[in-house]
């Protein structure tokens, strides 16, 4: 039985460690703040404040005709949105994968985090995230971490039955590499987005039953 246990500790402890992208439901310090540059139709685009260079893509998929970001303090604040991509690129355009995003949201309704992955091995991998209702009134803090050699290339945030009406206080912590940007629509990004139409189909005929 000893031997069994042993040999069991052993195998625990030399598995390799499998990459993997984890939620704290809590605002973290770290990384670059980014703060509001524009406004075109459903893009805001925000910037780094910190020691890198970078620009962030926030783009309003839902069509909501409310959807604006402004700055607020040294913050981007966004509003009016149920489905809102970010994506963080470099200068020259190309993507700029992250290892953390943190983030605060008020509104009402429930809303999931859909992350879009880099794995090691050069694949890419969706994970999904329930973050639970929305507060009109206080700020729900979250913190999104890149751990083992994955790295964070996008991610959506959908809103079931209600409206984020405050996205604030963003951060990132960019790791080294760089990626080319896909093709609008192309790939995963299709892929992401035909899952989250389902997911989002699933759970309006569920709210109705």
């Amino acid at each position: 039985m000893h031997k069994l246990l042993l040999a069991s500790a052993l195998l625990l402890f030399s598995a390799p460690a499998y990459a993997d992208i984890v939620l704290d439901t809590h605002l973290s310090g770290t990384g670059d703040n980014v703060i509001f540059n524009s406004l075109i139709g459903s893009l805001a685009l925000g910037s780094f404040n910190g020691q890198h260079t970078g620009v962030v893509d926030f783009t309003d998929l839902s069509g909501n005709p409310l959807f604006t970001a402004a700055a607020n303090g040294n913050d981007i604040k966004i509003t009016g949105t149920n489905n809102l991509q970010i994506q963080v690129f470099s200068l020259a355009g190309v993507v700029i994968p992250t290892l953390t995003d943190v983030f605060s949201l008020k509104g009402t309704g429930d809303v999931t985090a859909f992350v879009t992955a880099n794995e090691p091995n050069g694949t890419t991998k969706l994970f999904t995230f329930d973050l639970g209702l929305l507060d009109l009134n206080a700020q729900s803090g979250f913190t999104l971490s890149a751990i083992n050699g994955e790295t964070i290339n996008r991610f959506a945030l959908v809103d079931v039955g209600g409206t984020i009406t405050d996205f604030e206080h963003y951060r990132v912590d960019v790791a080294a590499a760089a990626v080319p940007a896909p093709a609008l629509g192309a790939g995963l990004s299709g892929i992401l987005s035909a899952c989250i139409g389902v997911w989002a189909l699933q759970r309006r005929r569920r709210s109705r039953v």
